[in-house]
C-alpha cells in the first residue's frame, strides 16, 4: 500500500483539533501541544530563559475584541460586518487603559524600551530582554506570556511537504533514502535567461559523489565560461552546475546590454533553475538564517541554457533562434528533463519551438513547459499544446506569505510584498499619488504612478499610494522612487481585480499591495491628509486551504483545431514560490525571493520528473508524464474540488489535477507513446502535412490507418464533437512488478454516456493490455463541455485516473474542402448528433476582389505588428464584412510569385474609434496565408514584402464577401436530411459555370431545426 499524502494528514489532525476545540465549552479544558519554544514562558524550572528579543502579550482582551467588563470601560469589539470605530469614546478611553497597563509592568524592568506597542488585534509590545527581565514579566499577573521573538522558517515554501516529499514518510526519504540523494544520476537543463553562478542554491555538492559513473557515461557538455572581458561577468562551473552556455544568434540581446555569458541579467532562469533541482542549502532572509531550503532534485544536477535576454518589464523575450539551438544543445549535451518556463503557440504544433521540443522528447528527454500567464477571462489561453510536452498550470500550496499593513488610525489590513522584503516594521509618512503630481498631468494616470506623472522629489522620504491598473508594478515603483518615495502602496479599486500579488522581482522600492477593502479605507484615510502614516509589519507565513487555481493561470480547450487531447496537463504550485534570486533582483539585496507564474509551476514539475526518472531510469517521457498525471489529485486540503475564483475549476484548469508526489512512484499502470504516435496525431490534426508536402502523414496513414487526434494513446480522453457516439482505443502498460488485475469505475460527464469494452484487464508485469472506451450522447447540450473520468482500479490501491472531457455537436462536418475547373463535384460525409431534420443552405461561389500594388522587396524586414502603417514594402487598404455576410476571407496565394517571395498578410479590425485590433497575422515561411474575416465588421489589411528574390514585387491580396443571399452555383444533393443520433449521411456538392483562370469561395451552412450547426467552405480553383 501507498504511503498516505503528508499533507491529507496534516489535514486531518487540524480538523480533529478543530472538532475538540469545539467541545471546549462542555470539557471546561482544553490541552493543546505545542513546540516549547512557543509555548507561553513560565517562572517555573522546565524553561529557563535567555537574553534576547521577546513578544510580552498582556493579559487584557485588545481592541479587536474586548466586550466589555471592566469598570467605566466599555466594548469596543465592532459588531458583526463592522469595523472597529478608531476615534470613538470608548475605543480612545480602552486604549489609554491598555497603555497604562503597559507603562506600569514596564515600569518595573526600567532597561525595557519596546521596539513596538500591539493594542489592536495582540495587547502587546516586543522588547529586547535579559533572562531576568523575561523571568519577572512572565511572572507577573498582567502578563499573559512571554515568547521568543522567532521568525517563521520560509521554506521552498511548502511545495515539498505540499507534494508530499519532505518528511520522515515522504518520498525523499521512502525512494531516495534523504533527500541529500534524491535526484542522482539526472542532469536538468534550464532554458532560461541565465543564472547566478554565485548563489547557494547553485554550490557545489559534497563529494564523492555516487552517481558521477552515470554522469560521468552520459554527459557531453561543457561549460562556457563567456567572452566578458571582466571575468566576474562570465561564469565557472562545478559539480552541481555541470553545463552552461549561451546564445544570442541574431544580436538580440544587445539590445538589453546583457552580459555575453551564461550569468543571468535577471533572476528568473536563477529563481527556475533553484526551484527545480536547487542543492541544500542555508535560507537567509535578511542576515538571518531560517532553516534549510532545496529545489524538489536536489541531488540533481544543472546545465543552463541561457536563451533570454532582459525581463518582460523590458520588452525583453526569447528568441525562437536562440531557444532551438539551446534544445538542441541540450540534448546532444546528454540532459534527462529541461524546463521551457517560456511562452509558446496556442494553436499549432509544427512550429520551430514544438519541433525541437518534439525531438527532445523523441530523444527521450522529458520536456516540462508553462502553461502561460493569460489568465482565464478568455477560453483556450493555455500554450504548448503538442502532447509530447507536459504543459503545466500553476495553484497556490497550502502556506501564503503575507504581511499586516497599519494605518495611522489604526485599522490594518494584510498585504503582499511587491518590491523589497518586509522582515521588519518599517513605518512612513503615507501620502496619496495625485497629491505629488506633476503640473499638468493627467489626474487619472498619475493616481496610478504613471510614468513621467509625478513631481520630482515632491514625495521625499515618504510612502506614495498608488491605485494599481496601467502599467506593471515596477514601472509604478520606478516613478515613485524618482518622486523621492521611499515605499510605495499599490491599491486596488477594481472589484472585479481584486487578486492580491506577492511577488515582488525586479521592483526597485519596497512596496506593498492591497485589496479594495484596505484600498477604499487608504484612500478615504489618507485624502487631504498632510499627517497619514502607514506601517508595515513584518512578513509571517499563514496557513490557508490549497490548492486553488491561481488567476493567471492560462486554460484550456487546447487552441489546436480538432486537437483531441486536454490541456494544461496537470496543475503544481505556482503562486509566491520561495526560490533563488540575483543579488539585484530585489530592493534589499537578498539572495532568495518570491515569485509567481506558470515559470515558476513548470520547474516544479521538472523536479518532479527528475525524481521519477532517478526513481526508472528506463521509464520514456510519456511514461513519466503519464505518472504524474494519473496519479493526480482533484480536491483540497478541506476536501472539496479544486477552486477558482470562489467555483469549482475543471480540467481545462488543471488538466488531470494536482501532482502527486508520493503516488506518482507507484502509479501501477501507464499510458506510453512515442514518435510514430506524434506523427499520427500531428496528421490528424492537419498540422504536419505542412512540414514535408505530406511526405510523414502519407507514411504514417499507410502502415497505421487513418488514426484520430483522440485516439493518440494520451493519459486523458478528451473528444471535441461527438455527434452521437466516438469510440477511442487505449493501450496500457504495467509499470509494477506484480501480475495486475484491474477493473474499470466510470464517472460519466453529464449528458453523456461511457462504457469500456472489457470489464477487467489482467496484465503481467511490464505487458500491455488494450481497451476501446466507447462515448455516446444522451442529452449534452451541443457545444457545451461536460467532464468526467475513467479509472482503473486494482486491490492493492490503484487508482489509475484519466480525465474525459466532450463537447457534443449536431453534425461534424468538413471545415473546408477544395476543388478546381469550371464544374466538378466532391461528395462529402456528414455525421449527425440530433434527431430531427438538417437543412444545407448553399452561398456563393463568389470570385476573388482583387486588390493589386506595386511594392519594394525589405529584405527581411518584419512588419510592424504593434504599430502598422503603410511604406515601400507595405500597402493596406480598408474591407467591411455586412452583417448578414455568410463570412469573409483575405488570402494571398504562394503560387502567383516567384520562388523564394516571402509576403505576409496582416489583419485588424477597425474599432469604432478608429483604433486597430489585431485579428491574425499568420507569418508563414512562403506566401500561402489567408485570413476569416467574421461578418458585421470593418477591417484594415495589409500586405507587406518580408523578402523576394526581385526588388520589386506585384502584392496581390485575395479577398471574399459571401453574403447569404449568393446566388448559388453550388448545388447540394439532398438538401435536407432526417438526421438521427450518431447518423453518417453522404452529401455530394457540385458547381458549374466557373472561369478557371479566377478564384472562388463558396459555403455550404448547416441547420438543425433551422439553428445554425455550422457550415463547410469551398475555395475552388
Amino acid at each position: 500500500m501507498r504511503p498516505s499524502r503528508p499533507s491529507r494528514a496534516a489535514d486531518l489532525r487540524r480538523r480533529i483539533a478543530a472538532a475538540l476545540a469545539a467541545t471546549s465549552t462542555a470539557m471546561a479544558i482544553v490541552v493543546v501541544a505545542v513546540p516549547a519554544s512557543a509555548r507561553p514562558a513560565s517562572a517555573g524550572p522546565f524553561e529557563p530563559f535567555s537574553g534576547g528579543d521577546y513578544i510580552v502579550q498582556f493579559a487584557d482582551d485588545p481592541v479587536a475584541v474586548y466586550d466589555g467588563g471592566l469598570p467605566g470601560l466599555e466594548r469596543t469589539a465592532p459588531a458583526a460586518g463592522e469595523i472597529i470605530e478608531q476615534h470613538a469614546r470608548e475605543v480612545e478611553e480602552y486604549r489609554e487603559h491598555l497603555a497604562e497597563v503597559r507603562d506600569a509592568v514596564l515600569a518595573e524592568v526600567p532597561a525595557a524600551e519596546p521596539a513596538a506597542e500591539y493594542d489592536t488585534v495582540f495587547n502587546g509590545v516586543a522588547v529586547e530582554l535579559s533572562a531576568s527581565e523575561a523571568a519577572e514579566l512572565a511572572a507577573d499577573e498582567r502578563v499573559a506570556g512571554v515568547f521568543p521573538n522567532t521568525v517563521q522558517p520560509l521554506q521552498l515554501d511548502t511545495s515539498p511537504e505540499f507534494l508530499g516529499l519532505s518528511g520522515s514518510d515522504g518520498s525523499w526519504e521512502a525512494e531516495f533514502g534523504g533527500r541529500e540523494h534524491a535526484g542522482e544520476g539526472i542532469v536538468v537543463g534550464i532554458v532560461d535567461d541565465g543564472y547566478w553562478p554565485e548563489h547557494p542554491s547553485f554550490a557545489a555538492l559534497p563529494e564523492p559523489r555516487p552517481d558521477q559513473d552515470v554522469i560521468d557515461a552520459e554527459w557531453n557538455g561543457e561549460c562556457v565560461a563567456g567572452e566578458e572581458e571582466d571575468p566576474a561577468d562570465n561564469v565557472t562551473c562545478n559539480n552541481k552546475v555541470i553545463g552552461a552556455r549561451w546564445y544570442d544568434t541574431t544580436a538580440f540581446g544587445e539590445e538589453f546590454s546583457g552580459r555575453r555569458s551564461p550569468r543571468g541579467d535577471w533572476a528568473h532562469g536563477t529563481h527556475v533553475g533553484s526551484t527545480a533541482a536547487g542543492t541544500i542549502t542555508d535560507l537567509v532572509q535578511d542576515g538571518e538564517s531560517h532553516g534549510t531550503i532545496s529545489g524538489l532534485a536536489p541531488a540533481a544536477r544543472l546545465a543552463f541554457y541561457k536563451a533570454c535576454w532582459g525581463s518582460p518589464f523590458n520588452g525583453g523575450g526569447c528568441q525562437t533562434s536562440d531557444t532551438v539551438a539551446a534544445f538542441e544543445d541540450a540534448v546532444n549535451d546528454g540532459v534527462d528533463v529541461i524546463n521551457f518556463s517560456i511562452g509558446g503557440s496556442r494553436d499549432t504544433v509544427n512550429d520551430p519551438m514544438s519541433i525541437a521540443m518534439f525531438n527532445a522528447a523523441a530523444a527521450g528527454v522529458f520536456v516540462a513547459a508553462s502553461a502561460g500567464n493569460d489568465d482565464a477571462s478568455d477560453e483556450g489561453t493555455v500554450a504548448h499544446p503538442a502532447p509530447w510536452v507536459t504543459t503545466v498550470a500553476a495553484s497556490t500550496h497550502g502556506r501564503a506569505v503575507e504581511g499586516l499593513l497599519s494605518l495611522g488610525d489604526g485599522q490594518s489590513f494584510p498585504f503582499g510584498n511587491i518590491g523589497g522584503w518586509v522582515s521588519q516594521e518599517k513605518a512612513f509618512d503615507l501620502v496619496m499619488a495625485e497629491a505629488v503630481a506633476l503640473d499638468g498631468a493627467d489626474p487619472a494616470e498619475a493616481r496610478r504612478c504613471l510614468p513621467g506623472t509625478l513631481d520630482e522629489a515632491a514625495a521625499a522620504g515618504r510612502a506614495v499610494a498608488c491605485a494599481r491598473g496601467g502599467v506593471f508594478f515596477h514601472e509604478k515603483g520606478r516613478e515613485v522612487l524618482d518622486a523621492g518615495g521611499v515605499a510605495m502602496i499599490v491599491y486596488n479599486d477594481d472589484p472585479e481585480v481584486d487578486d492580491l500579488r506577492a511577488d515582488p522581482a525586479e521592483n526597485p522600492i519596497l512596496a506593498a499591495h492591497i485589496d479594495v477593502e484596505a484600498g477604499d479605507a487608504l484612500e478615504e484615510y489618507a485624502s487631504g491628509s498632510a499627517d497619514a502614516t502607514v506601517t508595515l509589519h513584518p512578513l509571517e507565513a499563514v496557513e490557508r486551504t490549497a490548492p486553488e487555481m491561481a488567476s493567471f493561470s492560462s486554460d484550456g480547450p487546447t487552441g489546436v483545431p480538432g486537437g483531441g487531447i486536454l490541456k494544461p496537463d496537470l496543475t503544481v504550485p505556482g503562486v509566491e514560490i520561495l526560490a533563488g534570486y540575483t543579488p539585484d533582483a530585489l530592493a534589499g539585496d537578498e539572495d532568495f525571493g518570491i515569485m509567481s507564474g506558470t515559470s515558476m509551476s513548470s520547474p516544479h514539475v521538472a523536479g518532479l520528473a527528475a525524481l521519477l526518472k532517478g526513481a526508472n531510469p528506463d521509464w520514456s517521457p510519456m511514461a513519466v508524464k503519464s505518472a504524474l498525471m494519473t496519479s493526480a489529485f482533484q480536491t483540497d486540503t478541506e476536501g472539496r474540488p479544486i477552486q477558482r475564483g470562489g467555483e469549482d475549476a475543471t480540467p481545462f484548469d488543471f488538466g488531470a489535477g494536482h501532482a502527486d508526489g508520493q503516488a506518482m512512484f507507484d502509479p501501477g499502470l501507464v499510458y506510453d507513446s512515442g514518435a510514430e504516435d506524434w506523427v499520427a496525431y500531428g496528421c490528424a490534426v492537419g498540422q504536419f502535412q505542412e512540414l514535408d508536402g505530406g511526405e510523414s502523414c502519407a507514411s504514417s496513414e499507410a502502415e497505421h490507418g487513418v488514426v484520430g487526434a483522440s485516439d493518440l494513446n494520451y493519459p486523458s480522453i478528451t473528444l471535441d464533437g461527438v455527434p452521437g457516439t466516438q469510440t477511442i482505443t487505449r493501450t496500457v502498460t504495467n509499470v509494477d512488478d506484480e501480475y495486475a488485475f484491474y477493473v474499470p469505475r466510470i464517472e460519466a460527464p453529464a449528458g453523456f454516456e461511457v462504457t469500456v469494452d472489457r470489464p477487467w484487464l489482467g496484465i503481467a508485469p511490464g505487458k500491455s493490455a488494450t481497451f476501446t472506451v466507447t462515448v455516446t450522447r444522451t442529452d449534452a447540450a451541443a457545444g457545451e463541455w461536460s467532464f468526467g473520468a475513467l479509472t482503473w482500479c486494482d486491490r492493492y490501491g490503484h487508482e489509475v485516473r484519466s480525465p474525459i472531457t466532450a463537447r457534443a455537436v449536431d453534425i461534424v462536418a468538413p471545415h473546408e474542402v477544395r476543388g478546381g475547373g469550371s464544374e466538378g463535384a466532391v461528395e462529402i460525409d456528414l455525421q449527425t448528433g440530433f434527431e430531427g431534420t438538417l437543412d444545407i443552405v448553399p452561398s456563393g461561389p463568389v470570385a476573388s476582389q482583387v486588390e493589386e500594388f506595386d511594392l519594394a522587396n525589405s529584405n527581411g524586414t518584419d512588419f510592424p505588428v504593434d504599430d502598422p502603417s503603410e511604406g515601400e514594402a507595405t500597402a493596406s487598404f480598408e474591407l467591411a464584412v455586412p452583417a448578414d455576410a455568410v463570412m469573409g476571407r483575405a488570402a494571398i496565394v504562394d503560387e502567383e510569385y516567384e520562388e523564394g517571395a516571402d509576403l505576409d498578410l496582416v489583419v485588424y479590425e477597425k474599432l469604432d474609434d478608429g483604433t486597430l485590433q489585431l485579428v491574425d497575422a499568420p507569418f508563414g515561411a512562403d506566401s500561402d496565408e489567408q485570413v476569416d474575416l467574421e461578418p458585421g465588421r470593418t477591417y484594415q489589411v495589409y500586405v507587406h514584402v518580408w523578402d523576394a528574390p526581385t526588388e520589386t514585387v506585384d502584392a496581390k491580396v485575395h479577398t471574399w464577401v459571401l453574403p447569404a443571399n449568393a446566388e448559388p452555383g453550388l448545388h447540394v444533393d439532398p438538401k435536407s436530411i432526417e438526421a438521427e443520433l450518431a447518423g453518417e449521411h453522404p452529401v455530394t456538392a457540385s458547381w458549374s459555370g466557373l472561369d478557371p483562370e479566377r478564384r472562388y469561395l463558396a459555403a455550404l451552412q448547416y441547420f438543425a431545426d433551422e439553428q445554425p450547426a455550422g457550415r463547410t467552405v469551398f475555395v475552388l480553383n
